[in-house]
């Protein structure tokens, strides 16, 4: 997990030390208030933040359910005796995987992918544009195997899917936002996208067109709706176009093959215009 805007400007190092001591102090208490033994985590300190290892026999529904709201009461608890500057909020991944360890620490592809996870665009935006103490988001593969089966009273659908594009990963996350006591809304600045599927434009940019043409290229979101460009002949993208609020769908390449998926979608209350580049 990492501390939002640490190295923030107004912040010197009296700063930064003292939200260091009080996020170590509120993680031990978080944990030991939802049913996970602190002395039996294992810690690594990121100057910024902490990568925690949680032994496999800890139910992952603790770290998805009690614990992230737990650590957000806490912290804001915290938060309010704190002067403006020590007060802050955290990004928090959970994920599950294989790790190694050496002389010098711990590494490995699930290590890495966790720090993309804590890092992901999206997860940032919410938070900026939310105010959550506590961002958390999952990984595909925890999401998976546990939050979309419901174990211990989990609730899929109130987390929000996302693309995550960090350095070499593109990967799904599902993102939940934690608050004042309750769950929050992931606010609509955050764009849902998923893997194949190329997210609207950046504010102000417009793609080019032709005269009479809806735009075919790059990102756009015309008056219709967004646009969806599909670069893989995969089925499973065509389930999440509606709910995209996609009105135009470009096929490109080897998605060609989808065309004849998309008549069932523009039976839906929306119209889905496509056509076909090579």
């Amino acid at each position: 997990m990492d501390v939002v805007s640490f190295t923030r400007p107004d912040r010197d190092n009296v700063d930064q030390l003292a939200i260091r001591a009080a996020l170590y102090e509120t993680l031990r208490d978080a944990f030991e208030d939802s049913g996970i033994p602190w002395r039996q985590t294992v810690r690594e300190d990121r100057g910024d933040g902490v990568l925690i290892f949680v032994s496999a026999e800890v139910s992952k529904v603790l770290l998805l359910g009690r614990m992230p709201a737990r650590l957000a009461e806490l912290l804001e608890r915290g938060n309010a005796k704190r002067s403006a500057r020590q007060r802050f909020r955290l990004r928090v991944v959970v994920h599950a995987g294989e790790v190694h360890h050496d002389a010098h620490g711990y590494a490995g592809y699930d290590v890495n992918l966790a720090f993309r996870l804590v890092d992901a665009r999206p997860l940032r935006e919410a938070l900026e544009h939310s105010a959550a103490s506590v961002g958390l988001i999952v990984s595909e593969g925890v999401h998976d195997g546990v939050l979309r089966h419901g174990y211990g009273g989990l609730d899929a659908a109130a987390f929000e899917r996302v693309r995550v594009q960090v350095k070499s990963a593109d990967v799904p996350g599902w993102i939940q936002l934690f608050g004042a006591g309750a769950l929050l809304p992931v606010p609509r600045q955050v764009a849902r996208s998923v893997p194949g599927v190329e997210p609207a434009l950046e504010s102000g940019m417009e793609p080019e067109t032709e005269p009479g043409r809806e735009p075919v290229g790059g990102r756009g979101r015309g008056e219709d709706g967004p646009v969806a460009v599909l670069l893989a002949d995969e089925a499973s993208l065509l389930d999440e176009l509606a709910g995209l609020g996609v009105r135009t769908v470009v096929l490109v390449g080897g998605a060609a093959g989808l065309a004849a998926g998309l008549a069932p979608i523009a039976r839906q209350p929306i119209y889905i215009d496509h056509e076909f580049i090579e």
